[in-house]
């Protein structure tokens, strides 16, 4: 027995004959490859991480961008630079000089970031009983918690109060219930849209009246006032004081196709640690993603330093962010609803939860609902026979005149280069619309539309009428549908593809 101990004593320690050398050799091995195996998993798992990261930061990461640019940024060029609890004005039709993706030119856009540190701020909106209007306030997320205009709730003048988290003084009497907001962040975004039908001098000189009279004031100031808001051009510019990482604003902040991943985390932990931008509460999913964070030292009270991680962590987060980055570009073009080829955004809101839909939004149109109750919008990349469009070639696009798509305001289809931009023309037009059509300003024949989309102007005359001109290299389209019918969110619409002209 004594014996036979000490042999088992002697194969477990490795200390015995040839035979229990060679078990040894194999326990070994075996614990070599479970213990790679285990490394290759926990690099898997922060690759994950990193990925889902870039899917739930998107849009919060280009806010904190866009914010900056609009309150902070005061380098002479800059257009948009507003400051605090102002709209930055599009005060013309838009033309290729406007530094926003996949805008449109058939409205005029106003943006502007709210201030709430300081207490409650006032939106106020005035009477407009001629055209489209809307006024939309979004928190860091891009969940729009505010639709207001002519489609919603009329268009008789109406003021609104954003009210921070912890405000405990009472309100001014002024104010209904349903115009009270309590805001979960002390940052909001909002953003003013008013349809253009002519373009003339005249009308954007009255939209120009009308963009003069919608304010967004403190409270305080409101007060003092005699309550009532306060015109811009009577109000200092107070430049927004948010923390800027080293480096962001060299590689232009808010836009992560031009970031490095070591760019674009530094800036999450910022936001992480953002008084302004708290978390969602009682977010388990949300929750989950922050405390597997923290293994990169990312999060609220850390600190994130790129040169301090391992060298497993930093290529986890670079694997991660490419792999993120490129998930959302190509879901965004096989990922939504098919309407005849053009894709319609899956944007009904759930922003909370439902991050890829909310990293589309951001990428590729930030600053859009995130529910189709206002707007809603399709892409089209490719054309009929599914080739990239190419200003080598021509194409048509035909609409039957008793099946034009389905709205009760207006639509809209601009054309954009490949990377979302317009381009500038002959004839400085970047869209056709519904607009253009009441006013005669494009021709249909025999209960057709036929729009030409070709970077030369047409030789005939009717079809120059209803030229569209294309960009010389690859471009895209972003259709919108303000006001939409069913038919224009469930895809069932029949919406004309873009066919190359044999």
């Amino acid at each position: 027995m004594m014996k036979k101990y000490l042999l088992r004593t002697f194969a477990m320690t490795c200390i015995a004959a040839t035979t229990v050398l060679t078990s040894c050799e194999k326990a070994e091995n075996k614990t070599e490859k479970k213990t790679e195996k285990e490394s290759t998993e926990v690099a898997s798992s922060m690759e994950d991480v990193a990925a889902r990261a870039y899917l739930y930061g998107l849009q919060q990461a280009i806010y904190y961008g866009q914010r900056w640019t609009y309150t902070q940024n005061d380098v002479k060029d800059n257009q948009v630079y507003t400051g605090l609890n102002r709209f930055a004005w599009v005060r013309k039709q838009i033309t290729p000089d406007y530094p926003v993706v996949t805008p449109n030119a058939t409205t005029l856009y106003g943006l502007g970031f709210i201030d709430l540190r300081e207490g409650p701020v006032v939106v106020e909106v005035p009477e407009i009983t001629d055209r489209y209007f809307s006024v939309q306030i979004m928190d860091q997320y891009g969940i729009f918690r505010i639709i207001v205009g002519s489609p919603f709730n009329g268009t008789a003048a109406r003021k609104y109060i954003l009210v921070p988290p912890g405000y405990t003084k009472d309100l001014p009497a002024d104010f209904a219930t349903t115009d009270i907001f309590q805001w979960p962040a002390l940052t909001a975004s909002a953003v003013a849209r008013m349809a253009v039908e002519t373009g003339s001098d005249a009308e954007i000189k009255e939209i120009n009246g009308y963009q003069d009279e919608l304010t967004m004031t403190p409270l305080a100031d409101w007060l003092a006032n005699g309550n009532k808001g306060i015109p811009e051009a009577d109000r200092k510019i107070v430049k927004g004081d948010f923390l800027i990482p080293k480096g962001l604003p060299e590689y232009q902040f808010g836009q992560v196709d031009k970031q490095t991943p070591e760019q674009y985390f530094t800036l999450l932990s910022v936001i992480l640690n953002d008084v302004t931008m708290p978390t969602i509460e009682d977010s388990m999913m949300e929750a989950k993603m922050l405390k597997e964070l923290e293994q990169f030292s990312i999060g609220k009270g850390l600190t994130f330093d790129w040169s301090k991680l391992t060298e497993a962590q930093q290529n986890a987060l670079t694997t991660g962010f490419k792999a993120g980055f490129e998930n959302v570009r190509k879901t965004l073009k096989t990922n939504m609803i098919n309407m005849n080829g053009w894709g319609v955004v899956r944007n009904d809101g759930g922003f909370e939860t439902h991050w890829m839909d909310r990293a589309i939004i951001a990428d590729a149109a930030w600053g859009a609902p995130d529910k189709n109750v206002s707007h809603a919008g399709a892409f089209l990349f490719t054309d009929s026979d599914g080739k990239p469009f190419s200003g080598e070639n021509k194409y048509t696009m035909t609409f039957d005149m008793n099946d034009l798509p389905p709205v009760t305001q207006f639509w809209s289809i601009p054309i954009y280069d490949a990377n979302g931009y317009f381009v500038a023309n002959e004839i400085n037009r970047y869209t056709i619309n519904s607009f253009m059509l009441k006013a005669g300003d494009l021709v249909a024949k025999d209960g057709k539309l036929v729009i030409y989309i070709q970077k030369d102007k047409p030789t005939d005359p009717d079809q120059a009428k209803n030229w569209l001109p294309a960009p010389k290299e690859g471009f895209r389209f972003t259709s919108r549908y303000y006001g939409p019918y069913a038919p224009l969110v469930n895809g069932s619409y029949n919406m004309p593809k873009v066919v190359p002209v044999k």
